[in-house]
């Protein structure tokens, strides 16, 4: 008779994934959230939005998008989105507040030197995916999360592959951060190339101490292991903890060579292995678990994968995070901003690649999406986020930039900005303590499927269970920003 922990097993295991357009479909509702919660906010009378209200949109609704709403998830959008809309084209012209705050803000925009500033879409988008995240880590225990949304064997997409490689992603947004301020830094204070890397290693180590206790607990309390995902010791936390020290390596290189070209590099010269010889890639679906390389093989090949799609993310940083557009800024980090010299005249190229948010979003999306149809048609194989493929990191760019770029529009809607920051408090709590609530979800998931048979529990007990964990993760992040209490890991 089997186990309950084989059971569980086998409940993750063999799995083969959705359509990519359903998964666009089900995590709008994210983006329908943040759309609904500026409509209400912006016609309430006293600009307020309840917090219950704000629990139901960026919550509730994702949870009922991955659960109850998963076969339904247009029905779920237009529940949420369509009253919106027409509240939205009811009013909006008949509002001037927008666009005389608006002029307001250019005009003080044009005076301020080069800042790195807080966003609004950018926070929302943060937040919104790791809600998702930790909702998905616990409800896929659950016969209600439908099979083709969790991870797949080798090879298709599903919700939570794309959920691994947008947390990198994200990242690699904001991490670009780090190197902007290393740049406005007086040229006596650089930071040397040796501190960096030593800073880049001890940055991880809090994530490699935390991946190291996961495999601990899972060895020993007879958690459920998929060993297919990253191999027998490796988890997604230890490739997190590796990849600011790999990348900081590349920190010199990156003033002569962009960023986006290493990315590039990266996923073609290993997709060049995958696809030149069947016995590469027959070794990492087939080989035995000998030896510590052989046993952890998915770990450390998709690492160069994860690797590309954190250097995406920082390419994307270079033009989002600044409040201002700098000189080529669309794929390299500059703090040169465009037009403060207006006797200096500027190449055309200069000009295309020097781009605003929205610009620039709507350019990488472009490339982005163009390439990813080009390589479904004529790659050998398909997504697999289990190697972190060319298709995989591509798809994971194209989905995030994307998304980045809708929050963005909402954004230009409803006039937010790093001086007008309006932005739902459950999603601002989250974003403050992104990665201490990830830890969270993953504790809690544990606790819960060590207390309970998740695969046995009905409908009714499930949605409870989520509506609970769901509540109790948005209260501790509410309480911890409303205790100014930020957690740094």
């Amino acid at each position: 008779m089997s186990t309950l922990k084989d059971r569980k097993e086998a409940f993750v295991t063999g799995l083969e994934g959705g359509s990519i357009m359903e998964i666009n479909i089900v995590t709008s509702v994210a983006l329908t959230g943040y759309f609904c919660w500026n409509i209400i906010r912006y016609y309430s009378q006293d600009g307020s939005v309840s917090t219950l209200v704000d629990f139901c949109l960026n919550w509730v609704a994702l949870l009922l998008s991955i659960t109850i709403y998963s076969s339904d998830a247009y029905l779920l959008t237009n529940l949420l989105v369509l009253p919106s809309i027409y509240l939205f084209g009811f009013n909006y012209w008949s509002r001037s507040s927008i666009k005389s705050s608006k002029t307001e803000e250019t005009q003080q925009h044009k005076k301020d030197p080069f800042l790195l500033e807080k966003k609004p879409f950018l926070s929302a988008y943060r937040s919104g995916m790791l809600i998702i995240t930790c909702l998905a880590i616990l409800a896929v225990d659950f016969e209600i999360f439908p099979r083709r949304f969790a991870k797949v064997e080798t090879w298709g997409t599903s919700l939570m592959d794309l959920g691994v490689g947008s947390f990198v992603f994200s990242n690699g947004v904001v991490s670009a951060r780090a190197l902007f301020k290393e740049k406005l830094r007086p040229s006596n204070s650089k930071t040397s190339a040796i501190k960096k890397i030593i800073g880049g290693f001890r940055s991880g180590v809090t994530l490699l101490v935390l991946g190291l206790c996961r495999l601990y607990f899972v060895k020993n309390l007879e958690y459920q292991e998929h060993v297919t995902e990253y191999g027998v010791h490796w988890n997604f936390f230890i490739t997190l903890s590796l990849l600011p020290p790999v990348l900081v390596i590349l920190d010199p290189l990156t003033a002569y060579i962009p960023q986006c070209i290493f990315a590039l590099s990266f996923s073609l010269c290993y997709e060049y292995f995958m696809i030149k010889d069947d016995k590469f890639l027959n070794y990492l679906i087939l080989s035995d678990r000998s030896n510590i390389f052989n046993a952890n093989r998915e770990g450390i090949v998709s690492f160069i994968g994860y690797c590309s799609i954190f250097l995406w993310g920082q390419t994307i940083g270079f033009f989002v995070l600044g409040n201002k557009k700098t000189v080529n800024n669309l794929y390299r980090c500059s703090t040169q901003v465009i037009g403060e010299d207006k006797n200096q005249q500027r190449s055309k190229w200069t000009r295309l690649t020097s781009v605003s948010p929205i610009t620039g979003l709507f350019i990488w999306f472009c490339i982005f999406f163009v390439t990813f149809e080009i390589i479904s048609n004529i790659h050998p194989n398909t997504v697999s986020r289990r190697f972190a493929n060319l298709p995989y990191t591509i798809w994971v760019a194209t989905y995030n930039t994307g998304f980045l770029l809708g929050y963005a529009f909402v954004d230009k809607m409803f006039g937010n900005s790093a001086s007008n920051y309006k932005l739902p408090i459950l999603l601002e709590s989250m974003n403050c303590n992104g990665l201490a609530m990830f830890l969270l979800s993953n504790v809690t998931t544990g606790l819960i499927n060590m207390s309970m048979s998740t695969i046995d529990a009905n409908a009714y007990v499930s949605i409870s269970v989520l509506l609970a964990y769901a509540a109790y993760l948005a209260l501790v992040s509410w309480f911890l920003y409303n205790r100014k209490i930020f957690i740094k890991l």
